[in-house]
């Protein structure tokens, strides 16, 4: 889980975890990206009011999307590897 892997993982989401072999997390990987999901529409909603600066609209989305994509691509990481250490698999931290 490296390299590409967290791309992926960021982009795909509980997809990801599904194809890594990792089924039986997949539902709290979904539950991860619905609320990542919702966090997004969130924070862009709350951007998107007459009262808030059209640059700064741009600003925060600009930092906002690879930000949430790091965050999910973290979790999404995180939840493979406790999958592969169930299963007794070894794991090599920060690789």
């Amino acid at each position: 889980m490296a390299g590409w892997g967290y791309l992926w993982a960021g982009l795909f989401g509980a997809f990801y975890v599904w194809t890594k072999g990792c089924r039986p997390q997949f539902w709290k990987a979904l539950a991860y990206n619905i609320g990542y999901a919702v966090l997004f529409v969130g924070a862009w909603g709350a951007t998107s009011m007459p009262q808030v600066p059209v640059r700064m609209q741009a600003l925060f989305l600009l930092a906002l999307v690879p930000t949430l994509i790091l965050v999910q691509a973290n979790t999404m990481i995180g939840i493979i590897k406790e999958a592969y250490r169930r299963r007794g698999w070894m794991v090599r931290l920060g690789g």
